[in-house]
């Protein structure tokens, strides 16, 4: 027994994880955790490269593109609802290892595509082992740090996206336009293969990292303890400990409650119900907005006219690739005053202000347009756009980072990763309606299309700044 710790005392996870400052452990931790998680944003932002070659590839229709477009979408919502619940039934970490293998496994696959019904499929498939990660990564970070410190890190946790949205602007750019000549890349011993074809088969490298996390990660201590595995959870807390060059304090047994199976009914009990329905809308809002703007962006840069061949080092590049390089680029700002500000002033008004804001921004971009003259040429052109662009998309992802952040400290460890999968799955099917919305809505102007993604960010936020609880400070329960 460690020392100054009674036979009666009751020590519960909670008070013996934070103890353990920020260390060593933790950094490695989200070193893997994010791989994961940028692997996830690279395999989602892919087919926005992929869909206009496609078009043509397949002959696909406006409607097909938007459903090929939106199917790792909808396979999120599956995944999102069925891998939270095993996790908490099963354990966080084998759920985590079987996530992203899925993900990893079907986004390669996916180059043997040989149209619109085999492309969807697979894409679908990609998106149950994406949605899945997404879920199962939150909870498992989140069970491993310390109050005070946890809001930051989940924050920094979802700044890996735009990193895996940077090697996916890098990878498409080599596939579709540095290698290619006429669409195809001349491979060895396969001759002519088209790029978007080698473009998915790269993104099944990730799988690799299924390999460190059977090494190098361990059940959280919150999981066993919830299944009433004391020995293993002070095991665990032990391990961390030493690896932070911390003294160990165990927890007692008489702290542990075993908690009931997991199970869907327990996120609508009194206690829980307006916490799910708040933060189920609030991932709904922040979907719809994201996808249906990001999803389309290619095509939104191209109509706004500012696309052109730009030399970089001597090289031609599409100014394309150069606009989502600086988009994902400004990102990482966004996250990082997210980061701040969840801990400085809250998760509640840091998510909420963010969403209200990536709303009239969205705004400001769709009304700067070419064929918008809402108000007249003094808001048209490429600044108001570009600038407009840039807003949005730094304040949207730093909603983001604040939802993570928030999400996982509203529901008991018993119902963790279900309630994170829930929330994460009503996003998702924001995620669909939004891109298709848009596609069908882009006919009539890029304003009407993009005006009920603002709307939605900004009823969002105000939905957050009203009904939300704050959880800054309070330990997992």
């Amino acid at each position: 027994m460690a020392k100054g710790v009674s036979t009666d005392e009751r020590v519960s996870v909670s008070q013996v994880m934070d103890r353990i400052p920020v260390g060593r452990f933790h950094r490695r931790l989200l070193a893997i955790c994010g791989s994961a998680w940028a692997f996830d944003g690279m395999e989602v932002i892919i087919i926005s490269f992929t869909l206009p070659v496609l078009i043509s590839a397949w002959g696909l229709t406006g409607l097909a593109a938007g459903l090929l477009g939106s199917a790792s979408l909808m396979g999120m919502i599956l995944g999102n609802w069925a891998w939270g619940r095993y996790a908490d039934e099963h354990g966080r970490i084998d759920a985590f290892q079987w996530t992203v293998l899925t993900y990893s496994l079907f986004a390669g696959l996916t180059a043997l595509a040989t149209g619109f019904y085999s492309g969807f499929a697979l894409r679908f498939l990609t998106g149950v082992g994406l949605g899945g990660a997404l879920a199962v990564d939150t909870s498992y970070l989140s069970e491993h740090l310390p109050t005070d410190r946890r809001g930051r890190y989940l924050v920094y946790l979802d700044a890996f996206w735009p990193l895996g949205n940077v090697f996916a602007v890098g990878l498409a750019w080599l596939f579709l336009s540095a290698l290619s000549t006429g669409g195809t890349v001349g491979v060895p011993l396969l001759g002519e293969v088209a790029g978007w074809r080698l473009l998915f088969a790269s993104a099944a490298f990730p799988a690799l990292l299924v390999f460190v996390i059977r090494s190098q990660l361990r059940e959280t201590p919150y999981y066993l303890a919830q299944k009433g595995d004391v020995e293993g959870a002070n095991d665990r807390i032990r391990e961390i400990a030493e690896e932070n060059d911390e003294e160990f304090t165990p927890i007692s047994a008489n702290s542990v409650e075993i908690g009931e199976p997991p199970s869907y009914s327990r996120l609508f009990e009194t206690d829980l119900r307006k916490r799910t329905v708040m933060i189920a809308l609030a991932w709904f809002a922040v979907n719809f907005g994201y996808y249906g703007v990001f999803i389309w962006l290619p095509q939104t840069v191209g109509a706004a006219g500012v696309v052109e061949s730009v030399t970089v080092a001597g090289a031609t590049i599409d100014s394309l690739y150069v606009y989502f390089l600086l988009i994902g680029l400004v990102q990482f700002p966004g996250y990082f005053s997210a980061a701040y500000l969840v801990e400085k002033i809250g998760r509640k008004p840091t998510l909420g202000s963010y969403l209200v804001l990536s709303g009239l921004f969205t705004f400001v971009f769709a009304a700067s347009m070419p064929d918008v003259s809402l108000f007249g040429a003094g808001l048209s052109g490429f600044w108001p756009f570009f600038g407009g662009l840039l807003a949005a998309s730094f304040f949207t992802l730093g909603a983001w980072g604040a939802i993570y952040a928030y999400t996982p400290e509203l529901f008991p460890t018993e119902v963790r990763a279900t309630g994170n999968g829930f929330a994460g799955g009503v996003g998702k099917i924001g995620a669909v309606i939004g891109p298709i919305l848009a596609g069908a809505l882009v006919e009539t102007g890029y304003l009407w299309a993009l005006l009920p993604l603002a709307v939605a960010f900004v009823l969002g936020g105000l939905l957050v700044l009203a009904f939300g609880r704050e959880t800054m400070g309070e330990p997992l329960f």
